[in-house]
């Protein structure tokens, strides 16, 4: 008897393990029939394979006959005791279900929870996994995720950059801003719609500067502000005008 039940117990583990690699490839290709892509993976296979393991574990109780119903009965104010320290991980689990139902926090997606900024890696049982931009792997609690202020860094596949521009006060700044104009034309990565904008800033002590305001798509959200720099500062020196120093001093003449 012992050992047909050591057989049935390793034989529902198996056929669990194997249903569950069935589910999941299933659903990957269920979605992709649909012309999608699969969105969080990591979450969805972590839960599927909760939901198969509680019905495994409950299968393995019935083929060893364990009731735990008489246990549970008889655990009295141990049971309150239990009830208090499940709290917080119950509250981090309805959390995380409310975080997947309402998708306000994506597999996959770069944001900042808590001072935490990177990409969410999975939002599992009590915690949401998050690597950081300097390859750390942090865990926050889902309770503290659905509480606190969620940033998101790409809500659209593009997001704005700046770019602070000073020319010395000889320059002619009806020419430096058709300048800027065709630097921003020219320069692929910056998107043309939303429109870029060039934005007086003010008169500095050795520069007058310009914010030139662009859009850039997320591949090219750091490599698009450095080539329209580069860019930019070509089609001024070809021009005559060069960006002045910071440190350098700028005279003028008053009148009486």
């Amino acid at each position: 008897m012992l050992i047909t039940r050591l057989i049935l117990t390793a034989i529902t583990v198996a056929l669990s393990y194997l249903i569950f690699k069935w589910l999941f490839k299933l659903i990957e290709k269920s979605v992709e029939k649909l012309g999608k892509e699969l969105q969080m993976r990591n979450t969805i296979r972590f839960f599927l394979g909760l939901i198969i393991a509680v019905i495994a574990i409950m299968v393995v109780l019935d083929i060893w006959d364990l009731n735990l119903a008489p246990m549970l009965a008889g655990v009295g104010i141990g049971g309150l005791v239990v009830g208090l320290a499940l709290q917080e991980p119950l509250s981090n689990f309805f959390s995380g279900i409310f975080l997947l139902v309402s998708r306000a926090v994506k597999e996959g997606e770069a944001l900042e929870v808590g001072g935490v900024s990177g990409t969410v890696e999975v939002v599992n049982l009590n915690h949401t996994v998050i690597k950081t931009w300097d390859g750390k792997r942090v865990m926050i609690p889902n309770r503290s995720v659905w509480n606190d202020k969620i940033i998101h860094f790409w809500p659209s596949s593009v997001r704005r950059q700046e770019i602070t521009v000073g020319v010395p006060y000889s320059a002619d700044l009806r020419k430096v801003v058709e300048i800027f104009q065709k630097a921003l034309e020219d320069e692929e990565t910056v998107e043309k719609d939303p429109a870029p904008a060039i934005v007086f800033s003010g008169f500095n002590s050795s520069s007058i500067d310009f914010v030139i305001r662009f859009w850039v798509n997320r591949d090219n959200f750091f490599e698009g502000v450095k080539r329209l720099a580069f860019r930019i500062k070509d089609y001024l020196e070809k021009e005559g005008i060069y960006i002045p120093s910071r440190n350098s001093t700028c005279t003028s003449t008053k009148s009486s």
